[in-house]
């Protein structure tokens, strides 16, 4: 359901040296490599990929309280490895390996900042369990929200349009507001105010694309945003500087956290 994940640097070679050494205890590899960005995936024909990038704007790139990337980890083994990585290569402590049972009895995970700011997390999940959709790359997403309710009437309407539903919530409820695709075990997107308590702030170089079946659901999509209170970043059209057939479409929700649907499809 995710194409690409958008982090912004300030420093490229910085960031360039952070995830060749953070990624590959993930089994993620550098895909693409171009002027203006470098991608992160288990090859180039498999989405979702990361990509990191200085923001388009030309304004300094900041980091987002509330929203970050939970990446899946094969074992525990790599998910202390991912850590140990980030640590030496610049980046900062956010949660040492370990159990979260808040979460789930088998869930256990690292966090860390990039030197730039952004958060990633690493996840296994102990009894073998698959997040659905994303495959072994992705787990989840956070999107940080000032105002649960706003956001939950957004994102029900918004991501509905691609098939997302919302998600009950037994383990946090009242925390969060959780989507995925019916019938799967693990939500893929969570909305929630930020766990440090302090307001929820949307990154500038930071964005998640969502994979949209045809060029009418990119449509559906951005309109369905600014009818629900979001914002424009970006109508519905082609986008030939990436490639012929890339048709998107670029939002924010009311709390500033930037989105865009894709389809690669020919019209």
């Amino acid at each position: 359901m995710f194409t690409h994940f958008t982090l912004g640097t300030n420093d490229r070679p910085r960031a360039e040296a952070f995830y060749a050494a953070t990624l590959p205890p993930l089994g993620l590899r550098l895909v693409k490599s171009v002027d203006d960005f470098f991608a992160y995936g288990p090859d180039q024909q498999s989405p979702p990929w990361l990509v990191i990038s200085s923001p388009f704007d030309g304004l300094p790139a900041t980091w987002s309280n509330g929203f970050h990337i939970a990446l899946r980890a094969r074992d525990e083994a790599a998910v202390r490895s991912f850590h140990a990585a980030a640590l030496t290569a610049g980046g900062r402590d956010e949660g040492a390996p370990g159990l979260r049972p808040h979460y789930a009895a088998d869930y256990y995970a690292a966090y860390v900042r990039d030197p730039d700011g952004n958060k990633l997390q690493a996840v296994h999940y102990r009894d073998g369990r698959e997040a659905g959709p994303c495959g072994d790359v992705i787990s989840h997403i956070t999107l940080g929200s000032n105002d649960l309710e706003r956001s939950r009437g957004f994102y029900e309407g918004l991501l509905g349009v691609l098939g997302i539903e919302r998600l009950p919530r037994e383990e946090t409820p009242g925390e969060d507001v959780a989507f995925g695709l019916a019938g799967t075990r693990l939500p893929i997107v969570f909305v929630q105010k930020p766990f440090d308590g302090r307001p929820a702030t949307w990154g500038n170089g930071a964005h998640v694309s969502f994979d949209a079946p045809s060029r009418t659901a990119v449509g559906a999509f951005h309109e369905a945003a600014l009818s629900l209170g979001g914002s424009d970043e970006g109508a519905p059209g082609l986008r030939p500087r990436y490639h012929a057939d890339y048709y998107a479409a670029y939002v924010r929700d009311p709390d500033g956290n930037k989105l865009q649907a894709y389809c690669r499809k020919p019209g």
